[in-house]
């Protein structure tokens, strides 16, 4: 089925409106290589808007470049020791998660303290990199006491920031295809045409918005976890 112009114009729009420039996208393959990317991200997202998450992880990607210009694939450890090199939480919120920021009263709050405490029990239950993160899911009483380490540094009430967590780190979710679906679909509310396939609408905004379909498909599922209200009509 073809995908018609207006489709995509609505897709793309609802992109752009949710998901922010795809210039500043971090790519799938940067989190899957760095757990500290994963734990900054999933923590500051809990309460925030996407974009805010985002921009934390830019600014912590910046400041490690600048510190070393080799690629980013720091640990639980490594994530660590940026605390202790600055100080304190506090600190840490200030020379790192601002790093080289214009200030904004909007802007949400950085949750530097349970960043710090998330990567603390990673790191003591010997989960230093996504490798041992995922190796660590396959087992059930592993997986059962991982996860009730990361609610308890978190705060969390929910499975939200742990699924997060998950997706970045790349372990497969069987409602992967069913946010997508929701995504294109609520983007399409009150289009006339009928509904191509979802992964043809989402493919087709890809290439307009010049990323490839899994980029654009992972910056959805992203968007998705720090969503109450997931699949909002765009106005």
């Amino acid at each position: 089925m073809t995908v018609s112009e207006n489709q995509i114009h609505k897709v793309v729009d609802a992109c752009r409106t949710r998901l922010g420039d795809p210039g500043g996208w971090v790519s799938p393959d940067a989190y899957r290589r760095s757990l500290a990317l994963c734990i900054i991200e999933s923590v500051q997202a809990a309460g925030a808007r996407f974009a805010d998450a985002g921009l934390v992880v830019d600014r912590y990607l910046a400041y490690r470049r600048a510190h070393d210009s080799g690629p980013v694939t720091d640990g639980a450890r490594t994530l660590l020791r940026t605390f202790e090199q600055v100080g304190s939480a506090d600190q840490w919120a200030g020379k790192i998660g601002n790093y080289k920021r214009r200030y904004s009263e909007s802007a949400a709050p950085l949750r530097a303290s349970e960043i710090q405490r998330a990567a603390e029990r990673l790191h003591a239950l010997h989960i230093d990199s996504v490798a041992d993160l995922i190796d660590a899911t396959h087992d059930s009483h592993t997986a059962s006491e991982l996860r009730t380490a990361w609610h308890e540094s978190c705060g969390a009430n929910d499975d939200t920031t742990w699924l997060h967590l998950l997706l970045l780190a790349g372990i497969a979710d069987a409602d992967d295809t069913a946010a997508v679906e929701g995504f294109v679909r609520s983007a399409l509310t009150g289009s006339p045409d009928p509904c191509p396939p979802a992964a043809e609408v989402l493919a087709a905004a890809a290439d307009e918005l010049g990323v490839s379909p899994t980029a654009l498909e992972y910056a959805v599922l992203r968007w998705r976890c720090t969503c109450d209200e997931h699949f909002l009509p765009v106005a």
